[in-house]
């Protein structure tokens, strides 16, 4: 399965965490998580932040199963059939 995203290239314009393409040299790179704190980005590993998509974006981008199995149970109300219990004009 390949995904693709809208990568930004350059800086964020706002603060906060994106998923980022990180070169490390000439032919190697990585994807990671980095915040942007405004000025600077906050990166665990050393290398060149090449491209970047916000975290949101990143999410969109994905169809992910929740981990759990959802069980919604619904009951039914039985609906009168006088249709003068639905509304009254004043």
């Amino acid at each position: 399965m390949s995904i693709e995203l809208n990568w930004e290239k350059g800086l964020p314009s706002f603060v906060g965490m994106y998923f980022v393409a990180v070169k490390l040299g000439p032919a190697a790179g990585v994807y990671d998580f980095a915040q942007w704190n405004g000025s600077a980005w906050e990166l665990q590993i050393e290398g060149d932040i090449i491209a970047y998509v916000d975290i949101q974006e990143f999410k969109n981008s994905l169809d992910i199963k929740w981990p759990e199995d959802v069980v919604i149970e619904r009951e039914l109300q039985q609906l009168s059939e006088d249709d003068s219990e639905l509304w009254s004009e004043s």
